[in-house]
C-alpha cells in the first residue's frame, strides 16, 4: 500500500515517454488503445503542439478491446500511411489493454512493415512503466534501429535524453546550446528542431554524446559499446554546472577551456551554509542541482532525491556514478516521513511536491517537473542553465 498515491499525480507513463521522443522525428506513431490512453498524451503529458507531428490513436470498443482488433488496426494503419507519405518510418506504442489481453504488438509491426515496405517499429511500451522507462527504450530501439556507422568529426556533439517532461520547455536549453556552439561545437541533432533519419543516422559521427537525462544513458552506452563514443552526464544548472561541462568537454574535444571556466563561469566562493537541502526530481537533474547548490551556494547539506518506480531493465543506468548519491523512493508516503525526518531548510522541486510536506518553515524553489504536473507550471518564468539558472537560485537562496 505505501507506493499507493494519494497526494500526487502518478508520473507520465511509458508511451508518453515514447511519444516525446518521437515528436522531432519524421514518423507516423500509432497508439493501440481504446481511446483514452491518448487523452493522457495530448492533455496532459506533452506541453508541445502535437499537430506538429502524425500522432494517431485507435478508438476500440468494448469487444475489440478484450477480443483484439489488429486486422481492423493494420487496414487504418495502411490508409494512414497512404495518406502520409513523408514519413520516414512507423511506430506502434502499446498501452496497458493490449498487453493485458496479449495483442502481439512486435507481430502487428512485422505485418505491417511487409505490406508498406516501410520501417516499422514496435516500442516496448505498456502503460505499466513511467515515461522515464518509455524514453529510454524508445532511444535504445532507434539507435539499434537507424544508426550507421559513419566518419568521426572532431568537433560534432550530440544531445541526447532530452524531452520537456524531464527538462521543460525546449527554450531551457537554447542557451546551452548557442554557448557550446560560440565556442565552435556542432550540435548534431539537436533537441529543439526537427530532425530527418538521415541526421539522425549521423549521429555515430560525433566526438561525444552529452545526455542530459539519466533516461538517455543506455542509447549513449549502446554507442560507447558499438561506435566507440565517449559520453558525458551533465545538465549544467548554474554556474558550477556551466564550469564543470566545459571542464570535461575539453578532455576530449577541442575547445579554449580557459576562457570559458576563468572568465565566464568562475566559481562564487560562497561561505559555507549550515541550512539544509533536498532536490526532488528526474534523478540526474536532482544530482547536479545538489552540485550546483553546493558548489554555488555553499550548502554542506544537500541530498538529490526522486520519486520513481525502478525499471529493471534499466538497471545498468542506476548504477552510473553520476547517480550515486540519489535518493530513489519508490512511494510517496516514504518520501513524505523522510522529508519530515530531516527538516530541510530548502526544498527544490515541483510545486506539486508540497503537499508532502508537514509543518515547518521551508523555504521552495519552485522547479517543474512536466512528467508529474503536465502543463500546470510549465509556462512559468524560471530557469537552471548557467547564469541565467544561477540567477533564479539566488533570488531564492540569497546571495
Amino acid at each position: 500500500m505505501s507506493r499507493f498515491l494519494n497526494r500526487l499525480p502518478s508520473l507520465a507513463s511509458d508511451y508518453s515517454g515514447a511519444c516525446s521522443v518521437l515528436f522531432a522525428l519524421p514518423s507516423l506513431n500509432l497508439l493501440y488503445s481504446p481511446g483514452g490512453c491518448s487523452s493522457a498524451v495530448i492533455e496532459c503529458d506533452e506541453i508541445r503542439d502535437l499537430r506538429q507531428t502524425l500522432f494517431f490513436s485507435s478508438k476500440l470498443g468494448e469487444m475489440e478491446a478484450v477480443m483484439g482488433a489488429e486486422e481492423e488496426f493494420l487496414f487504418q494503419a495502411e490508409r494512414l500511411w497512404a495518406q502520409n507519405q513523408q514519413a520516414e518510418f512507423m511506430a506502434i506504442m502499446g498501452t496497458p489493454v493490449p498487453a493485458l489481453t496479449g495483442v502481439d504488438i512486435g507481430a502487428m509491426a512485422d505485418r505491417l512493415c511487409k505490406r508498406t515496405g516501410l520501417t516499422v517499429l514496435a516500442l516496448p511500451t505498456e502503460g505499466f512503466e513511467t515515461y522515464y522507462s518509455g524514453v529510454y527504450h524508445t532511444l535504445l530501439t532507434l539507435g539499434k534501429r537507424f544508426l550507421e556507422r559513419r566518419e568521426k568529426k572532431i568537433n560534432q556533439v550530440n544531445i541526447i535524453g532530452y524531452t520537456p517532461l524531464s527538462l521543460g520547455k525546449e527554450t531551457h536549453l537554447t542557451g546551452l546550446i548557442d554557448e557550446l556552439e560560440e565556442f565552435g561545437l556542432i550540435i548534431n541533432c539537436s533537441p529543439v528542431e526537427k530532425i530527418d533519419m538521415e541526421t539522425f543516422k549521423s549521429m555515430s559521427s560525433a566526438a561525444l554524446n552529452l545526455v542530459v537525462s539519466h533516461e538517455g544513458v543506455g542509447f549513449a552506452q549502446y554507442m560507447q559499446k558499438e561506435y566507440e563514443m565517449p559520453y558525458v552526464m551533465n545538465v549544467p544548472v548554474g554556474l558550477w554546472g556551466m564550469q564543470q561541462l566545459f571542464k570535461d568537454l575539453a578532455e576530449i574535444i577541442d575547445i579554449p577551456l580557459g576562457y570559458a571556466s576563468k572568465h565566464r563561469y568562475a566559481p562564487t566562493s560562497k561561505a559555507k551554509s549550515g541550512q539544509r537541502a533536498v532536490v526532488i526530481g528526474e534523478p540526474l537533474f536532482a544530482s547536479c542541482m545538489a552540485s550546483c547548490l553546493r558548489n554555488d551556494f555553499g550548502l554542506d547539506y544537500v541530498k538529490p532525491t526522486s520519486l520513481m518506480k525502478m525499471d529493471r531493465r534499466m538497471k545498468k543506468v542506476y548504477l552510473e556514478k553520476a547517480l550515486s548519491d540519489v535518493h530513489l523512493f519508490e512511494g510517496e508516503e516514504a518520501l513524505a516521513e523522510w522529508l519530515n525526518r530531516i527538516q530541510p531548510d530548502i526544498i527544490v522541486g515541483d510545486p506539486l511536491y508540497q503537499s508532502l510536506l508537514g509543518k515547518g518553515s521551508v523555504r521552495y524553489v519552485p522547479i517543474p517537473h512536466v512528467g508529474l504536473s503536465g502543463p500546470m507550471y510549465s509556462g512559468e518564468d524560471y530557469a537552471f542553465i548557467g547564469r541565467s539558472g544561477y540567477d533564479y537560485l539566488a533570488s531564492f537562496i540569497g546571495l
